[in-house]
């Protein structure tokens, strides 16, 4: 014997707010849809023309017939596949009301049901199992709603309560959770920023993100002039390229530059410097850094020669040890390129430098 399922209310009541019976206002049960588009349980319709043959549409108020209404198979489909709570205030069971008919708890009385008469799905007792409202109130034509249909009204307004008191917990439950997360990424972005601020303020790179992974570099150097500028005015005097490696799991490198010089080559030269920065591969690395090292400064109208100045690392330099700190010293080439040169290699107010690592021999 199956159970009634024309007196539950779905879960998600918002959701599902389309699935209710214009007429009992819960879930439908064998639905009719009329031809003004709002939907009805078969009993709640046949109880609407028990004693008259037009009714008024409960929501829009069009005149109907029986013949206006028509059985709606995909919105039965819809409220079998339903997710609902069990009208028992004892019971915590929820689930679609096709598995509903299946579900078993302390008898209790059932919002809507008939004092009497079996329970039993079908349209032989359709009657007897689905909600009952009076169709003598006032949109019916009749006097008043009885008070049978008062009750219901009332049984039907605490399920609706019950179950935004569900949903309530259930979204308190989440808004918890993702004030949690937010909590956590403020936190995680303020590190950031603060990194970021302090790579800033000492012209460090910020980025862990690598140019190359071949031992090459060409970087672009933009608005020399400025930063030129603002090195003789002490305002910022170096700054560093991007990092690269020697190759995918070899050393973390950068150049540091110097627009106006740097220890013996400051005011008239342009000092580069090489930088070993920390890496994820470093614990596997032969030490101290070995390579030789060629800077360029390029010709982008390529009608001159590069600039080059080649150097082998100091192995007793610090310099060239492993990183203990996120860079090392950078060491280099302090009178890499003097001023009266700097004007031929410019374009559009741009320097171009490469950066070649040798390869040979490296062990790993």
């Amino acid at each position: 014997m199956g159970k009634q399922r024309g007196s539950v209310m779905p879960v998600d009541l918002m959701g599902n707010a389309g699935l209710l019976c214009q007429a009992c206002g819960f879930l439908l049960c064998n639905p009719q849809q009329a031809e003004c588009g709002h939907r009805y349980c078969r009993g709640c319709v046949k109880r609407l023309f028990r004693d008259t043959d037009r009714v008024a549409c409960r929501t829009c108020k069009k005149g109907l017939s029986p013949k206006q209404f028509h059985t709606d198979k995909a919105a039965e489909n819809d409220a079998l596949a339903t997710q609902v709570a069990c009208p028992n205030f004892d019971c915590a069971w929820t689930g679609t009301l096709k598995s509903y008919q299946e579900h078993a708890c302390p008898p209790v009385a059932q919002p809507g049901t008939p004092k009497k008469g079996p329970l039993a799905l079908g349209d032989q007792s359709v009657e007897e199992i689905e909600p009952c409202w009076s169709v003598n109130s006032t949109v019916m034509g009749g006097p008043s709603m009885n008070v049978e249909a008062v009750q219901m009204r009332m049984e039907a307004l605490e399920l609706t309560v019950a179950s935004l008191r569900r949903q309530l917990n259930s979204q308190t439950a989440a808004v918890k959770s993702l004030q949690r997360c937010c909590s956590h990424y403020e936190k995680l972005l303020r590190a950031s920023q603060e990194v970021c601020a302090m790579a800033k303020a000492s012209g460090e790179p910020a980025s862990p993100e690598l140019a190359s992974t071949d031992g090459t570099l060409v970087w672009k150097v933009e608005n020399f002039s400025k930063l030129q500028k603002d090195a003789k005015a002490g305002k910022k005097r170096s700054i560093y390229s991007p990092a690269f490696a020697t190759h995918p799991f070899g050393y973390h490198l950068c150049v540091r530059l110097y627009p106006d010089g740097d220890g013996i080559g400051q005011g008239g030269h342009v000092s580069l410097f090489l930088a070993l920065a920390k890496g994820p591969y470093d614990d596997v690395l032969p030490w101290p850094f070995r390579q030789k090292v060629t800077f360029s400064l390029l010709d982008p109208t390529r009608r001159k020669s590069p600039v080059m100045d080649t150097f082998l690392p100091d192995p007793h330099s610090v310099s060239f040890h492993q990183p203990r700190q996120r860079l090392n010293v950078a060491s280099g080439s302090p009178l890499f390129v003097s001023h009266l040169e700097i004007p031929g290699y410019l374009k559009d107010d741009t320097l171009y430098l490469k950066v070649v690592v040798d390869n040979a021999g490296m062990e790993i």
